[in-house]
């Protein structure tokens, strides 16, 4: 016959494993944004390379990270639409690392999905890279 002690312990230590790893579910769930209520423009699948930031549908402007490198935008294309579309790093002017790269003209994404594909240089290797996302609203 076991003493009370003990049950008692082996009770608390199942719970208490049970409830510790309902926290972390949840926690992880938190961080995906699976109860963010606020709306926002989100890409799936994302840029390897850039982090998205922002997006702001009234100006048509998207705003993303770079990464640890020092680059050239050589292109920016968007699809469906192919509009025209320009960056806050011209032609001839390097986008330093961590800096943010405003892309305007991108057309308007509300209940749609816009490919945005950047092509660009790392100065450090002179090596072309191509990078796309899919940009949608929530």
């Amino acid at each position: 016959m076991k003493n009370k002690g003990q049950t008692a312990m082996e009770y608390l230590m199942t719970y208490g494993w049970a409830i510790l790893i309902i926290i972390v579910v949840v926690a992880a769930l938190y961080a995906m944004g699976v109860f963010s209520t606020k709306g926002g423009v989100t890409c799936s699948p994302c840029f390897s390379y850039f982090a998205l930031v922002d997006y702001s549908q009234t100006v048509g402007t998207l705003r993303v990270r770079n990464g640890a490198r020092t680059i050239q935008i050589d292109s920016v294309v968007s699809s469906p639409d192919a509009g025209a579309i320009t960056t806050a790093c011209p032609a001839a002017t390097p986008c330093e690392s961590g800096s943010d790269i405003d892309i305007t003209s991108v057309p308007n994404i509300a209940g749609t999905n816009e490919i945005i594909t950047i092509t660009y240089t790392d100065k450090s290797s002179d090596l072309q890279h191509t990078d796309t996302a899919t940009i949608h609203n929530k």
